[in-house]
């Protein structure tokens, strides 16, 4: 019996500290309240969709006019004033997006200056799905001014984004409990302790 409890304790320790670890550092990361501090550049031009959304009511909604010449002349980006990278600290940026037609983006945390050096940087295919797509990185020094860029000017598309976020740790899942089969993590850590 005592084996069951502490057993019992010592996965509701770890599921208490996942949920610590993703404490989101980012505002607004459904868009309910706007876009600010999100910044379109290039041919990307932003707005709020309230017809369209993972989590919530409202969604991004980035339309790109036209292909660059380079990937990166056009670009969505989070960069407040004051966002950093901290050195030797895993980081994971994460969001949720679909497109209009399917098309590649750069997902680029990035120094917000010259050299813009980047930081786990990845080319990954969206679809007209809702699906998660993430990075994680270390710097190896602290980054500021620092951006979270998503360079979208391979295609013309429209493209939207929901559930946003960025934390210190691990990368965990953020599907909502609405979109996943009801055995969720703590339900089967439960299951399977109840069994013994």
């Amino acid at each position: 019996m005592l084996r069951k409890i502490l057993l019992i304790a010592t996965a509701a320790l770890m599921i208490a500290g996942t949920a610590a670890a993703q404490d989101n550092m980012l505002d607004n990361p459904s868009f309910e309240d706007g876009f600010d501090p999100w910044t379109g550049y290039g041919t990307a031009t932003l707005s709020i969709d309230n017809e369209r959304a993972y989590e919530g009511s409202a969604s991004l909604r980035a339309v790109v006019a036209e292909a660059g010449a380079n990937f990166w002349d056009s670009g969505i980006q989070y960069k407040p004033e004051g966002l950093s990278f901290d050195a030797g600290t895993l980081h994971t940026w994460a969001f949720f997006a679909q497109s209009d037609p399917p098309v590649e983006i750069n997902i680029k945390p990035e120094k917000a200056a010259d050299p813009w050096t980047g930081y786990g940087a990845k080319v990954v295919n969206l679809t007209a799905d809702w699906m998660e797509y993430w990075v994680e990185y270390t710097p190896d020094e602290d980054v500021s001014p620092a951006s979270l860029t998503l360079h979208v000017a391979f295609e013309p598309s429209t493209i939207w984004l929901d559930h946003v976020r960025w934390y210190h740790g691990e990368y965990v899942s953020g599907e909502l409990q609405t979109n996943v089969e009801p055995q969720g993590k703590a339900a089967a850590v439960w299951g399977s302790l109840k069994a013994r």
